[in-house]
């Protein structure tokens, strides 16, 4: 039987009352914050739902293809232990390109590695996706691709990838945008009517605009969501309260609007907000713990398993 302390208990009741005070809205929280957009010249719209004739016209003979990755690691600790990547590029018609890679910390000195176990993992990952867009957009003929995680963070963990696919896109014609379920920035604070909620401990953008838009509302600011080449977009696409967003090449930026019904029309109504074809591929490159451990069994000398990649708290009792 589950054993719980009754100091814990209480000091978890804590955190949750500290938390409803500072964070939780009312109805009326949440109209003023809506206010209080108006005031920052958002533009907040009605995003429609496209047909399936509208969506074949949007199309136009040209194909919709989505980018994830995954990455996983064998269990212990740096530097004993190895990292195994996997990105994959797929149409809904099935054409699709992948790629792979292994790290390990034991093979790299520490003068080496140009940054933190953190900073190395974040490159690979978006090296491939990257890698595998641009092949798919030579390959195939494609009116959009789907990023998974917001298109600035290739800017700055893959730099050199993500110039040569900013250009393919733009010169293919080929919608790129980066479909994002964690909003982490602190963007809104920023502006004059928002000023009194830098008081708190943290004032993420999602956690304000949590069940403030409307069911299949996008919402727009141009003084906090045009950087770097790019613009971006918050919106609620469903049932939950939570909004998701997507970023565009400024270059593409007119389209956001079309992009945004495209969007609506891939999600299902009554799921996370985030397009469907996107969680499919997410799903299919996944590496999960059953594939690192299958193949570190098959594929790693047995001495060389016990000596790096294995812990001895495996060997507990309990």
């Amino acid at each position: 039987m589950l054993q719980i302390y009754p100091e814990l208990v209480n000091k978890i009741k804590k955190v949750n009352g500290n938390l409803q005070e500072i964070y939780q809205y009312t109805s009326d929280d949440k109209a003023i914050i809506r206010q209080k957009l108006q005031k920052s010249g958002a533009e907040i719209r009605h995003i429609p739902r496209l047909s399936t004739e509208a969506l074949s016209n949007w199309l136009n003979n040209r194909e919709l293809a989505a980018v994830d990755g995954s990455v996983n690691q064998t269990k212990g600790d740096s530097p004993h232990i190895l990292y195994l990547f996997q990105a994959l590029a797929k149409t809904t018609k099935g054409h699709q390109c992948y790629a792979t890679d292994i790290f390990s910390p034991l093979l790299h000195s520490k003068d080496e590695e140009e940054g933190s176990t953190i900073n190395i993992r974040s490159h690979i990952l978006s090296k491939l996706e990257l890698t595998v867009a641009v092949r798919l957009i030579e390959e195939t003929s494609l009116r959009i691709l789907l990023m998974d995680g917001a298109l600035y963070h290739y800017r700055i963990d893959a730099p050199e990838e993500w110039e040569v696919l900013r250009k393919k896109a733009i010169d293919a014609n080929v919608f790129l945008v980066g479909v994002s379920e964690e909003i982490t920035t602190e963007n809104l604070v920023k502006l004059e009517p928002f000023l009194s909620y830098q008081k708190r401990p943290r004032a993420y953008d999602r956690d304000l605009l949590f069940g403030v838009l409307e069911r299949e509302e996008m919402i727009f600011i141009e003084d906090i969501q045009s950087k770097a080449g790019l613009q971006s977009v918050w919106m609620r696409l469903t049932s939950d309260p939570a909004i998701t967003g997507f970023d565009v090449l400024l270059e593409q930026a007119a389209y956001k609007d079309e992009i945004a019904s495209l969007l609506l029309t891939l999600t299902p109504r009554d799921g996370r907000g985030i397009p469907l074809w996107l969680d499919h591929v997410d799903k299919e490159v996944r590496v999960t713990d059953k594939l690192v451990e299958a193949l570190i069994e098959q594929y790693i000398d047995p001495e060389l398993r016990k000596m790096f990649f294995e812990k001895k708290r495996i060997s507990r009792p309990y």
